[in-house]
């Protein structure tokens, strides 16, 4: 299934939302989506995760306006093919990395 992929990016101070198209199954996480976007697509792409079990809370971000764990949530689980992912809090670093 295509699903358009909306994330937000900051780079030399500015925030924009970058658009990334990807064919994938539905019952992948966002997490996964991140990652293969970063891995195929765009390398400068930053997030941050660590035990892929909905644990640690580290990959928290805004799927569609709503805060949620990047690897609980499946595309399957959003409804629609268009998705938008941001940063939890405002203090942002880099793109999806925030204090």
């Amino acid at each position: 299934m295509r699903y358009v992929i909306h994330i937000r990016r900051s780079q030399s101070g500015m925030r924009y939302f970058q658009k990334y198209i990807i064919d994938t199954d539905p019952n992948t996480s966002i997490l996964d989506v991140l990652i293969t976007i970063r891995e195929d697509l765009d390398g400068t792409v930053a997030f941050r995760y660590a035990c892929r079990m909905g644990v640690c809370g580290i990959c928290a971000v805004k799927i569609n306006g709503k805060p949620k764990l990047a690897c609980n949530t499946k595309l399957s689980d959003l409804g629609t093919n268009e998705i938008y992912i941001e940063p939890v809090s405002e203090q942002v670093i880099k793109d999806l990395v925030t204090e």
